[in-house]
């Protein structure tokens, strides 16, 4: 029995089943963000240019705006995606359902911080820089999706529909 749910064997593997899928699909994200991070850093730290599909990489990487604090704007997503990337796969590995909320409270936090990051940092390139940078909207589009999808998984388990109250 589930927090005033009732559900039988069945349904709540399919539960569980969802919330392990939407898990590794945040892990796979997470990821993916890294690989970009990576790839947009080094170029930072070069100073040389990257594949972009406009020259907005280069009007972007190569402005004051893009190292806030004097670190390079891809460094914040590389720890971000990085540790969302960790979180998700101790998440992924553990049974308890305390840890699991603990390391979904922090995925959270991670994704309202990211989603704020790469919303402030696409208005700064319209408005301030004036120019887009492929990559960094491939990002802010990919930490978006991440935030939903966390967003649904505490949903879902705060309103007791994944883990059971009594053992």
């Amino acid at each position: 029995m589930f927090r005033g749910i009732r559900c039988n064997r069945t349904d709540r593997m399919k539960k569980e089943q969802h919330i392990l899928l939407t898990n590794r699909t945040i892990f796979i994200l997470s990821l993916l963000g890294v690989a970009v991070a990576v790839y947009v850093l080094q170029s930072f730290l070069r100073q040389s240019p990257i594949v972009c599909i406009s020259t907005g990489c280069e009007t972007v990487r190569k402005s004051p705006a893009s190292y806030p604090f004097g670190i390079p704007v891809p460094a914040f997503g590389l720890v971000g995606y990085a540790l969302l990337a960790l979180l998700s796969f101790l998440r992924t590995t553990t049974l308890d359902a305390r840890r699991s909320g603990l390391l979904l409270n922090g995925m959270l936090g991670i994704a309202v911080f990211g989603v704020s990051f790469v919303s402030w940092f696409t208005y700064t390139e319209l408005y301030i820089i004036r120019g887009v940078c492929t990559w960094c909207a491939v990002s802010a589009t990919n930490m978006v999706l991440l935030f939903l999808l966390i967003l649904r998984s505490y949903a879902l388990e705060k309103n007791g529909i994944i883990y059971e109250t009594h053992v």
